[in-house]
């Protein structure tokens, strides 16, 4: 069947295909490798050897912001003219082919699971050109490239840390840390600065229309479906944390950010 989704046709793509996920979730430092990953978007990924995969960018080569992936999960090495993947003592697990294994050998074709993600690992070097944004979304500003952090306190007098990363940021409640992939972090950074320069609270909720325009979804056209299921996956996250209400929401004017705002960079 021909690839109808980047590297994948639409039978391989529906295979490794789960809900949770977004292409925002993952991210690279390798450019180029011998081998690729395929994950259910058809993007390639490069593979090196080593290629350490998990969920904290500072200690991975591919990282895969999900909540069932370990913070160093599997690595991806050459044994010989061979391939094969290690499991580091992950908490939920490395498959291949649906089989979880401790230590295993990658044929081209095969079906590899991190914890609860999908990919196909195919024996050669693909295209990795990244997905173009769709039409209307404006370059990062100056002020996008810096590095953003903010603190809330809500209404209950929970001070919320909110501190921007490379491809994402994190959000920090007392002892708990939530990681967000880059257009979550995003969301709550253009709620933060609307709530700030807003004259008033009642005047901080952004419209979902300024949502998809200013958020770099890679959607063809963004609409308010896409917006709500940010928000919704943001939400989940923030529960995690202990704010499940950081995000206050009113029908047909907008979402807004709860709480006093303290805005640092």
């Amino acid at each position: 069947m021909p690839a109808a989704h980047g590297h994948l046709c639409d039978g391989h793509r529906k295979a490794i295909a789960r809900g949770g996920l977004t292409p925002e979730q993952l991210a690279a430092r390798r450019a180029t490798g011998a081998v690729t990953l395929i994950d259910a978007w058809g993007t390639a990924w490069a593979v090196g050897d080593p290629t350490v995969v998990g969920r904290v960018l500072a200690d991975c080569d591919l990282t895969i912001l999900h909540a069932s992936v370990s913070s160093q999960h599997a690595r991806i090495e050459q044994q010989g003219p061979a391939w094969r993947v290690v499991d580091l003592g992950s908490k939920n697990g490395t498959y291949v082919d649906g089989v979880r294994v401790e230590a295993a050998p990658l044929t081209d074709g095969a079906q590899l699971r991190f914890g609860e993600v999908d990919m196909f690992f195919v024996e050669r070097s693909l295209t990795t050109a990244a997905v173009a944004p769709g039409p209307g979304r404006t370059a990062p500003s100056r002020r996008d490239r810096l590095v953003f952090s903010a603190s809330v306190t809500t209404t209950a007098g929970t001070r919320v840390e909110l501190a921007q990363r490379v491809e994402g940021g994190v959000v920090r409640v007392g002892g708990t840390r939530v990681e967000l992939a880059r257009l979550e972090f995003h969301l709550l950074q253009l709620l933060t600065e609307s709530r700030r320069d807003a004259p008033s609270p009642e005047l901080a909720y952004v419209p979902w229309t300024t949502v998809a325009e200013k958020l770099e979804f890679r959607s063809y056209d963004a609409d308010s479906e896409n917006v709500r299921e940010l928000v919704r996956r943001v939400r989940k996250k923030l529960d995690q944390a202990g704010v499940p209400d950081l995000i206050e929401s009113r029908h047909g004017v907008g979402y807004r950010l709860a709480g006093a705002i303290e805005v640092e960079s």
